[in-house]
């Protein structure tokens, strides 16, 4: 870039500006930074998605942080095909949120999705953050697709479950939980489509409701 051009900046928190390159010798900096006005979002939106293969969970985050999602929960379920060793644990929390920021910069978010730890599916059902969310479970074999009549608040949970699908007692435990069990149509999809799929349905949800408020 040459001196003058007009940039953005982002530090990955909420806050982002525009400014001007301004090049010293070798010495690079933006000057007359300017704060970006949002318009914010009233709504958060949580995915806890079962641990799948390393590449396709992955790709979750990314896809899911350019679809807007606020914070990510791994989840560790009974049919789970991945199994995270606690001394790589750390390694592999530093990889995803590397892949969170990096996913964030590039559809220009001013913060990258929050990130928790690798939760066991009961431990997750039994947090008192969501008592007061809207909570939903997507099961492959639940009866009914989920329904734009069962509006999202301002705060909503989606558990999308792993390859091998739900435990029929995790989806009880769910229940019991206070969580709506859904499905997503007809068709059977792979636990990496299934979270895109929610994501989108829900946010485009969330996102009439903004503009008629």
């Amino acid at each position: 870039m040459r001196s003058g051009d007009v940039v953005e900046i982002f530090d990955g928190a909420g806050s982002g500006y525009e400014g001007r390159v301004e090049i010293h010798g070798t010495e690079v900096s933006i000057g007359g930074l300017i704060p970006i006005e949002t318009a914010g979002f009233p709504f958060r939106l949580t995915l806890a998605a079962a641990l799948i293969k390393p590449a396709r969970f992955e790709w979750i985050l990314e896809k899911c942080t350019e679809l807007g999602v606020d914070e990510i929960i791994p989840l560790r379920t009974r049919w789970s095909d991945a199994r995270i060793p606690e001394d790589k644990m750390e390694s592999r929390m530093e990889r995803w949120q590397k892949i969170l920021t990096e996913a964030s910069r590039q559809c220009n978010r001013l913060a990258a999705p929050s990130l928790r730890k690798p939760l066991n599916f009961p431990d997750f059902l039994a947090l008192d953050d969501f008592a007061e969310s809207t909570r939903i479970l997507f099961y492959e074999k639940a009866p009914e697709p989920w329904q734009s009549e069962n509006a999202a608040t301002d705060r909503t949970v989606v558990c999308i479950g792993p390859e091998g699908g739900w435990d029929a007692a995790e989806v009880e435990q769910a229940r019991n939980a206070g969580y709506l069990v859904s499905g997503l149509g007809p068709w059977i999809l792979r636990a990496e489509t299934a979270a895109v799929a929610a994501v989108s349905i829900i946010q485009h949800h969330l996102n009439l409701l903004s503009r008629r408020s």
